[in-house]
């Protein structure tokens, strides 16, 4: 990628400053630290994603990496998606006001379906494709705990489509958001964002909080000049309530309830020339969920937990229009009584009945659907030497509508070198189901002139379902290590292997017909696509004095798909980056003054006319009083706009813009 004088010196610019900031500060600071979570803070974190018990993220044998409150507090991101952007190894591509694709290690595409997404334990991918609607997942950012990023398969302790990665979104216990908070933001294409949070103590131990949030974004850009007209506006609203009821018993209670509003400018296929025609339309989407989680501590060496939620999710676009309604029940049980063995199994059913409305471009055959969903877990953790080497194994099985019985087991190796090293290694399988839009869909994908596939006449392609496939497997051989050499640095180094076969492919199928001067091509997805990959990804993190904290990371992706063509997905599964890092720096000026600079560098995609792009964000906030904070927000500052990722299907190309915001929070 060539870059312009002016954008060189832009980026030559932004790292003098990131560097030269020590500089500025005064001498007088006060000596103690400013930066709420210090080095040895976040190492001794604890998370439950890799082995569904608590754990120290540093202890982990997984590709963890964990995204804080303070993280997300600083980096000035609006969304969850941009959020995951400082994670190593995940992919964040935007591809209007209100689209992204999100994805580990690979397999990038609108409907991502290698990666599982959960908030607070609730999986939130779409039951129609397996993937993310991610403007349609979100919650008040100032009450996220933390997110907790694993690269590589869990499926043995989340099921399938946990393929690629896990992203546990996890947000705060109400106990811990006492009070009000109110935040507003107004910017050029954050227009507004609004939200409102307040909890209250409702008992000897219970707390309680409700929240509202209010979004409305411009458009982004043409790849020509103007704008994409695909702005959008959600509203959200929700609760949370936390009680110990006794020593031993604690319930949780929440839920949410939204409503979004797209527009977008559609391109869509026709029979005559010029094949295809725009329009603008408007997509409706809403949805609501509730979940109860009962957790009780038996002993001191024997604890379950029991969880249910309801969910709903609907989207209508003139193109697809589907209702799906989720009940899912999980119990688990945590077991360490015994000198060398800590077990946990678990249970669990999920119940999902959708509907689906038959457009002018696609159908299913059923309408309707009930699918049901039964899986079982064990897991054991091994010592093999006394507080340094350890062995898990574990294995999941579930029985799915589309395939049946699936078996998806890990093995997993840990050693604690010293009390500043640890090394790890895993293999584990993991599979992609089949879903409705693989097996009972029928979408017509593309209206193409005469003589583009063959025949005097224009050809209609049609993607028709399949309701033989079998899933998509994947063996992953995974090796880590990471270090703290001093007190005030941290590196963490994650190896990969993959190895996938059974991957879904478009191939022509039976049924062609010439219909007068048309020919009518139906695709369906077969197993018979495969493909390798391998990479690294390095982070590391530096509190350089107690005032300064750098962090920053490495990945390398080598993705070797065997035939790169279009998937049953309608995109192209080769769009993905070779390589990308991100540097971010903090530090907090005297006077309440504190400024984050981040450099994100994307670059090296198979397919497709994306070109690597830089892309430079930064926050500079003040607080005014105790309780009262104002920032101002640039984001993609060095070039006016650039495109991330191909268009959507039926989306005309999109590029994102330059953004500047800014934003008032208040606590009472």
């Amino acid at each position: 990628m060539r870059l312009s004088t002016l954008t060189r010196s832009t980026i030559l610019g932004s790292l003098t400053l990131v560097l030269a900031v020590p500089a500025l500060a005064a001498d007088n600071l006060s000596p103690q630290s400013v930066l709420n979570m210090s080095l040895q803070d976040l190492t001794n974190l604890e998370v439950t994603s890799v082995s569904k018990k608590a754990e120290k993220a540093n202890e982990a044998a997984a590709a963890i990496f964990v995204i804080t409150q303070e993280d997300i507090k600083r980096s000035g991101a609006t969304n969850i998606p941009d959020v995951l952007r400082m994670a190593p190894g995940i992919d964040v591509a935007q591809a209007g006001a209100h689209d992204w694709a999100v994805t580990a290690r690979g397999f990038n595409n609108q409907f991502a379906n290698k990666l599982l997404v959960l908030i607070d334990g609730r999986t939130v991918y779409n039951p129609l494709f397996s993937g993310v609607f991610w403007q349609m997942q979100d919650t008040l950012l100032e009450d996220i705990d933390r997110i907790e990023v694993i690269r590589g398969p869990g499926a043995t302790q989340w099921g399938a489509n946990a393929v690629n990665g896990v992203i546990n979104i996890i947000t705060k216990n109400a106990k811990d958001t006492e009070g009000g908070l109110a935040s507003a933001s107004a910017g050029n294409l954050v227009r507004t964002q609004n939200g409102i949070r307040y909890g209250i103590k409702t008992g000897n131990d219970s707390y309680a909080r409700v929240y509202a949030k209010y979004d409305d974004d411009a458009p982004e850009f043409n790849v020509g000049p103007g704008r994409s007209g695909d702005g959008w506006h959600k509203d959200q609203a929700g609760f949370r309530s936390d009680s110990k009821l006794s020593n031993q018993d604690s319930l949780t209670f929440q839920g949410d309830a939204y409503k979004s509003t797209e527009s977008e400018r559609h391109v869509y296929p026709q029979l005559t020339a010029p094949f295809s025609f725009v329009n603008p339309d408007n997509i409706d989407g809403s949805g609501a969920n509730i979940l109860a989680r009962w957790t009780r501590n038996i002993s001191p060496v024997s604890s379950t937990s029991t969880q249910f939620y309801l969910d709903n999710a609907q989207y209508k676009a003139p193109y697809l229009s589907y209702n799906a309604t989720t009940a899912d029940f999980d119990f688990q049980h945590t077991w360490t009584g015994w000198d060398r063995n800590e077990i946990v199994w678990g249970v669990g059913y999920r119940l999902i009945e959708d509907h689906n409305g038959a457009t002018f471009l696609s159908s299913l055959t059923p309408a309707e659907r009930s699918m049901n969903l039964y899986s079982a877990f064990l897991q054991d953790k091994f010592t093999l030497h006394p507080d340094d080497l350890f062995l898990t194994l574990g294995s999941k099985v579930e029985n799915n509508a589309f395939t049946g019985y699936e078996i998806q087991p890990s093995a997993r190796l840990s050693w604690l070198i010293s009390n500043t090293q640890m090394a790890w290694s895993s293999v584990s399988r993991a599979v992609h189901t089949p879903g409705r839009s693989t097996s009972d869909t029928q979408f017509i994908l593309a209206d193409l002139p005469p003589g583009v596939i063959f025949g005097p006449g224009p050809t209609q392609v049609t993607v028709v379902g399949n309701p033989n496939l079998n899933s998509e497997e994947l063996i992953a051989y995974e090796l880590g290590y990471r270090i703290q050499p001093t007190k005030s640095i941290s590196l963490d180094l994650a190896t990969f292997y993959n190895d996938y076969s059974k991957i879904f492919l478009a191939q022509t199928g039976a049924g062609t017909v010439l219909a007068g001067p048309v020919l009518f091509l139906p695709e369906s997805a077969q197993n018979i696509n495969s493909a390798y990959s391998d990479g690294f990804e390095l982070s590391t993190k530096i509190d350089a004095t107690q005032n300064w904290q750098l962090s920053g990371s490495f990945s390398y992706l080598n993705l070797h798909i065997a035939n790169p063509a279009v998937n049953v997905e309608f995109t192209a599964i080769g769009t993905q980056p070779k390589d990308t890092f991100n540097i971010r720096s903090t530090y907090l000026f005297p006077h309440g003054i504190e400024m984050t600079n981040s450099l994100y560098y994307v670059n090296g995609f198979a397919v497709g006319d994306i070109s690597g792009y830089y892309r430079f964000d930064t926050k500079l906030s003040y607080e005014i009083m105790k309780n009262m904070e104002v920032s101002l927000v640039g984001q993609n500052l060095l070039q006016p706009q650039h495109k991330e990722f191909e268009s959507f299907l039926y989306q005309s190309p999109v590029e994102v813009g330059r953004s500047v915001y800014a934003n008032m929070t208040f606590k009472f």
